[in-house]
């Protein structure tokens, strides 16, 4: 199995070498960015390049060109991500409602049993809500690999084979632990850009221009894990 320090080193070298070296790249990406966000992902080209990161397990970064076909990659990427999240968001909401009612009716309730079950009930209801929705947010990650690599937007609904491509490769129990590892880095970004933005325009800058270096060396992340390799 890859290592931990070894897919990320990777994915730090890919975007070193593939934007921030080639930084003519790597403006058209922070160009691209604003387009996405000022167009609320109406017009997602870096959706469509990250698309083209996954369909590429090697280590050199794609040109950005074919503007069109990044417009249709990305569109692919959306509904891929609308239709996992809408059945997340329904499962964590049934849940999480199951859970807060039965949190609030032991929390009125006069018997000391009734309260206490209502609480753990409502306990349970929540914490069952977030790791559906943190399942279905792993599987989401390997489904855009997935489909990236045969172009066919519906191989990122096969759920079983890509279940099986993470048990058979990284494992559950070290995907888990990688995207930990990420959530960590990605804290510790956020600190970081949180403490530039105290300053006047800096921290915008920041957040501009590193956003598209972040959701490059996440997709190469997901990437070297789909592949199980550094």
């Amino acid at each position: 199995m890859a290592s931990y320090s070894a897919i990320i080193t990777n994915a730090s070298d890919y975007v070193k070498t593939g934007l921030i070296d080639h930084w003519k790249r790597w403006i058209v990406l922070v160009i691209l960015s604003i387009i996405q966000i000022i167009t609320i992902n109406i017009v997602p080209l870096v959706s469509g390049y990250l698309v083209r990161v996954y369909a590429n397990p090697d280590d050199i970064a794609p040109e950005i060109d074919e503007y069109g076909k990044l417009f249709i990659d990305g569109w692919k990427m959306n509904i891929v991500t609308i239709l996992y999240l809408i059945p997340a968001f329904i499962v964590a909401i049934a849940f999480g409602a199951i859970g807060v009612i039965s949190a609030l009716a032991g929390l009125f309730s006069e018997g000391k049993i009734t309260h206490l079950a209502g609480l753990m009930v409502g306990s349970i209801g929540i914490i069952l809500a977030f790791l559906v929705f943190l399942l279905i947010t792993l599987i989401m990650n390997m489904a855009y690999v997935h489909f990236s690599r045969s172009g066919r937007i519906l191989d990122a609904f096969s759920i079983g084979a890509i279940t099986r491509q993470i048990s058979d490769g990284i494992g559950w129990g070290g995907y888990i632990i990688m995207w930990i590892i990420v959530w960590i880095l990605m804290t510790a970004l956020f600190l970081i850009v949180s403490g530039l933005a105290m300053i006047p325009i800096i921290g915008w800058l920041a957040l501009i221009v590193l956003t598209p270096l972040w959701s490059v060396f996440i997709a190469k992340i997901n990437s070297n894990i789909y592949d199980n390799r550094p």
